[in-house]
This record gives structure tokens, sequence and C-alpha cells, in this order.
């Protein structure tokens, strides 16, 4: 029988390996000591990714070397276990390239198929959220709830980007559908977004790309906050390519629409 450790021991571990990567993160914010590159996905890389990256494996192999990782930057390295470490190291880097403080550093742990713990750090902002599984979700170490909002007319509905979502003629139908039934449309984005809608200052957030490195870490959030985490089709995955946040009350509503 595989070793594995708690929810607790991994997720103390998770929260101090994106305390590191986010502190060196902070070492290039609104400087000009750093140059873009473009990945081949078109996609925007810094030193600030790699170096946060390299931390943050630094950090898990040092605790658990039998794990795997899979990194946005460096690809996925194979373990011993059935436990892989799901990293970004800047999500929102287009974000943190433009000086502004809402991109997060994420870590996701799967173990045995479940993605059971996630950290979503913003360094620039002084704001930690992280959960595991049957522990609860916590922000600066509050216990957090989604809110009890039940109406698509109360809620606030945010995304990252309009014209990403606009781009796919079915999102777009949805998209204006949810616009027109909900209270207020803000595009307080990326990864800090899913983590309004778990700490109950906003109902809905929609994405219409994601990868399973920006997903990974705020699924377990959003559900042990008592939110829902699907993809644009509402099933619960952090690797349909697409994400969306609600409130419990609210996921019938907004899956309806979306259809």
């Amino acid at each position: 029988m595989p070793f594995f450790p708690t929810h607790r021991e991994l997720l103390d571990v998770a929260v101090d390996a994106a305390l590191e990567a986010g502190r060196i993160t902070l070492q290039y914010f609104q400087t000009s000591s750093f140059e873009t590159e473009i990945k081949a996905d078109n996609s925007p890389v810094t030193i600030a990714d790699r170096r946060a990256e390299q931390r943050l494996i630094e950090v898990v192999r040092r605790c658990y070397p039998e794990h795997a990782i899979l990194g946005e930057e460096s690809g996925e390295t194979s373990g011993s276990e059935p436990v892989t470490w799901i990293v970004d190291p800047i999500d929102g880097t287009k974000t943190f390239i433009c000086g502004v403080p809402f991109y997060g550093v994420l870590i996701g742990v799967e173990i045995a198929g479940s993605i059971d713990v996630g950290v979503a750090n913003f360094p620039a902002l002084g704001e930690i959220y992280y959960a595991a599984r049957g522990l609860g979700a916590y922000w600066n170490g509050r216990r957090i709830r989604v809110s009890q909002t039940g109406s698509l007319a109360d809620a606030v509905m945010l995304t990252t980007d309009m014209q990403r979502v606009d781009r796919d003629p079915e999102k777009h139908e949805a998209h204006q559908r949810l616009i027109g039934a909900t209270k207020m449309y803000r595009t307080w984005g990326d990864c800090y977004g899913h983590m309004l809608v778990a700490s109950g200052r906003a109902e809905i957030m929609l994405d219409p790309k994601m990868s399973v490195w920006d997903a990974a870490a705020l699924k377990p959030i959003v559900e042990e906050a008592g939110g829902i985490f699907t993809d644009w089709s509402g099933v619960p995955t952090a690797r349909g390519g697409s994400a969306i946040s609600t409130n419990a009350a609210l996921r019938g509503a907004v899956q309806e629409l979306l259809r």
C-alpha cells in the first residue's frame, strides 16, 4: 500500500511553497528588471515565472521527492506515488507584467485522481487562500464561505476578459444572457475572481479557457467554501479546459442560462 501524507501535512507544505515563490515574484513586480518572452502558445513568460516555479519545485522535492510535479513552465516529472503537485508560478502573467497586484501563485495537489488541496497566494495583496478536503477553506487564516445569494438578479458576475468569452459564438450568447440576468458585472479576473466567489464577495466567475494548472488550486478552495467549481458543461473537473465558480444556490440557474 502506498503511503499518503495527511491533507494537513500536504497543505502546510503547499502554503510554505506558495509563500516562498510569492516572495520571489515580488523581487520583480513593478520593476523594469525583467524582459517578457512569448511562448509557443502565444502567452507571455518572464524570469519571475521561471524562478518562482523553480522554488515551488525545490520545496516540494525537499519534502516529497517521490511525488510527481506538473508545472506550467517546466512540464511534468513523474513520481513513484500517485500524488501530483500541479503548480502555476504566476497565474495572470499579463496582469503581473502590467504591475497590477491581482496575479496569484497557485498550487493544487492531486491524490489518486482527486484534487484535494489548493493554495492561491496573492503576494502583492498580502492575501493567501487555502483549503484541503474536509478541512474547510481559509483566507489569511479566517474561515470563508460562499454567499447565500439565491437570485441572479442580486448576483455579482465576474470574468477575466470579455473578448476571450465573446470569441466563441456559443459562449458569447450564454455570456450575454448571464450579463442581462445579473445585478453587476466586473472583470476582476484570473484566479482572483474565483477567490472572490469563494469568500462570498461575488457569486459567479466565468473562465472560458483554462489549463489544469490554472484550475487545480481553485477547485478545492471553492468547494470547501461551499461553492461549485465546474467546466462550462457543468462537469466538476479542473481538466475541462474551462471553469465556472458559483455559490451553491445559483448553480442551477447559471447552468440553465449557459445551455
